[in-house]
């Protein structure tokens, strides 16, 4: 599984510490609720669900990724069985 971080910034330009609370709204949006330390602000981040799933990598992005044995056998000892697609 590939994923795209969403990028997450205060307005002073700092990254976030904590994500408090990661939910969805009503009207199909999904909310980020965090804290900035730097700047001791506590921020909403809304964004649409179709703009999320736009923002998701195609398949072709996820088959790309190179699995190696390490991953595979990490994957196992925590109870995961993981068989890389040819």
């Amino acid at each position: 599984m590939s994923y795209r971080p969403l990028p997450l910034m205060c307005y002073c330009g700092e990254v976030p510490d904590r994500i408090l609370e990661v939910g969805f709204t009503s009207d199909r949006s999904m909310v980020i609720h965090y804290w900035c330390s730097a700047c001791s602000r506590v921020l909403f981040v809304s964004k649409p669900l179709a703009e999320c799933q736009d923002a998701c990598p195609s398949a072709d992005d996820t088959n790309s990724l190179g699995h190696n044995s390490e991953d595979a056998r990490f994957l196992q000892s925590v109870g995961i069985i993981f068989e890389p697609k040819a």
